[in-house]
């Protein structure tokens, strides 16, 4: 062969030789589609067989508070597919129930979580966080609650959460988790900007169903957040309701209230639990009475009349239908009817407000009881009343 041909093929020869080289390489790497499959279900396996992991943030162990003062609980929770809620327990009992806005849950969720302690002593606070029905260890804390302000004795360093003054008559949304606020009451809408746990926001509308607050952000933004994922603080009574501003989604309706007195309010502080396919009953249960724990007469021994807050969770499975809540001093004179409730969807709470009036000095026990007059069918009647202690003294 002439020396120019043998140089005109050398080229393409050598290409050639390396294409099969460089092919032979990369089938050295290839992975089939079953392969693939197999490592992702196996990746999936190892995440959902881990569980959530949950931290207390604040309170820090020994806190003290007192009686009737609202305890914030900062935590945070991770989890490689999704938290998808936390909850809150005192003594083996559910005071609070945190979800995470988004419906397959969120890998790293900041929540605020709230109990009222209503008798001094060691409480231990127990927060878990959740991935559907697998739970994370609990995350345990220990405060000390007093009687009063004097009894408070440590003087505790400032910690990550909103100061709430509860003689702020201001109707403002303390918001739980990490939340949208859209340009309407809908998921629908657009999501102008996010508020992180924690923060705290005037109300300044609402819809009729109570499920949806308009918040003022700044002096410049106004938009809509979901009421569940929010703690609402104030005198919201005359918060008005905004119509929608275009094509609004219904919204499942909501508990309503026919107030005895007028002065009662709506404020939903739970959230749903996970849908079942088979919903059993509703189960009402008195998870706080706020009111003094001590009073006095009106000068000359004259009676005195004081307000009583009464919060009522349904913590079943299903809607309760219409009920009655009464107020009463234990032994003394017939209950008073506090409201007339219906609807109360599962793990929505609703507040009503009442007033006793006291003529002598002792100690008394104020009771509420939810579905006075056994109205509906529930999982258990044991957890319907609730009491708290007050000190009746003589005029100042």
């Amino acid at each position: 062969m002439p020396f120019g041909i043998k140089r005109l093929f050398s080229v393409p020869i050598l290409f050639l030789c390396a294409s099969v080289v460089l092919v032979a390489l990369s089938a050295c790497n290839l992975v089939s589609q079953a392969e693939y499959d197999a490592m992702q279900a196996a990746t999936a396996t190892q995440q959902a067989n881990q569980r959530p992991t949950i931290t207390i943030i604040s309170p820090p162990n020994g806190a003290e508070y007192t009686v009737g003062s609202t305890v914030l609980v900062s935590i945070n929770a991770t989890d490689q597919i999704g938290v998808t809620r936390v909850t809150l327990s005192v003594s083996g009992q559910n005071v609070d129930t945190v979800q995470s806005e988004s419906p397959t849950g969120s890998t790293n969720l900041n929540a605020l979580l709230d109990y009222t302690p209503q008798q001094p002593g060691v409480v231990q606070l127990t927060a878990t966080a959740f991935r559907n029905n697998v739970a994370s260890d609990p995350a345990i804390v220990e405060i000390n609650v007093r009687q009063n302000q004097a009894q408070v004795t440590a003087t505790l360093p400032p910690q990550p959460i909103p100061s709430i003054n509860p003689n702020d008559p201001t109707c403002r949304a303390l918001v739980n988790v990490g939340l949208n606020v859209r340009t309407g009451p809908s998921t629908a809408f657009t999501v102008v900007t996010t508020l992180a746990a924690g923060s705290v926001v005037p109300i300044v509308g609402r819809t009729a169903a109570n499920d949806w607050w308009q918040v003022r952000v700044s002096a410049v933004l106004t938009g809509w957040v979901a009421s569940p994922y929010t703690t609402v603080f104030g005198n919201c009574t005359l918060i008005p309701v905004v119509p929608s501003p275009a094509t609004p989604t219904s919204s499942a309706p909501t508990a309503t209230e026919t107030p005895i007195p007028p002065t009662n309010t709506l404020t939903l502080t739970a959230e749903p639990p996970t849908a079942t396919a088979t919903p059993g009953l509703p189960d009402l249960v008195i998870t706080s009475i706020v009111g003094p724990n001590a009073i006095n007469l009106g000068p000359g021994s004259t009676p005195t009349t004081t307000a009583f807050s009464v919060t009522i969770t349904n913590t079943g499975q299903s809607a309760a239908a219409q009920f009655t809540t009464t107020l009463q001093i234990q032994g003394i004179g017939a209950a008073q009817p506090i409201g007339v409730v219906a609807n109360l969807l599962p793990g929505e709470s609703i507040v009503l407000n009442g007033n006793l009036t006291f003529d002598t000095t002792g100690t008394f026990t104020v009771v509420a009881v939810a579905d006075a007059f056994n109205q509906i069918a529930e999982v258990t009647k044991v957890n319907n009343s609730g009491s708290v202690n007050i000190v009746v003294n003589p005029p100042l």
